[in-house]
């Protein structure tokens, strides 16, 4: 998974990830930002994972949500949830791919370490 932290003309820090990743850059720069106590929520919940003291966690987001277990993590856009109707013809597919991005535990924890240290200026 390759990806950028980088800063916006007003300051704001913005994640980048690579094609594939797209939704964690959404989640990283709008859901998380600088919050953190939602960073630290999360990190406790890996603690929490890796000691077996939880099966999974979920983060509601406004527009993301994140779900851990001990092995991977997901961010899925909301708009997933939401039924399709019926009536679309027969083979329809809905395009998704910029809508969900998961990737493994450990890497996860490594871009959430390094994303931290962006946002706290280290």
């Amino acid at each position: 998974m390759n990806y950028q932290f980088i800063r916006d003309q007003q300051g704001s820090p913005v994640a980048e990830f690579n094609m594939g990743s797209e939704t964690f850059s959404q989640w990283f720069t709008q859901e998380l930002s600088t919050d953190h106590h939602k960073i630290e929520a999360i990190f406790k919940a890996i603690q929490e994972l890796k000691s077996q003291q939880i099966k999974e966690f979920v983060l509601q987001g406004n527009e993301i949500n994140l779900l851990l277990d001990p092995d991977e993590v997901e961010v899925r856009s909301k708009i997933l949830d939401i039924q399709a109707p019926d009536e679309l013809p027969e083979g329809t597919q809905l395009y998704d791919q910029e809508s969900i991005s998961g990737c493994g535990l450990e890497d996860f924890i490594r871009v959430l370490q390094s994303w931290s240290d962006f946002v706290s200026g280290n």
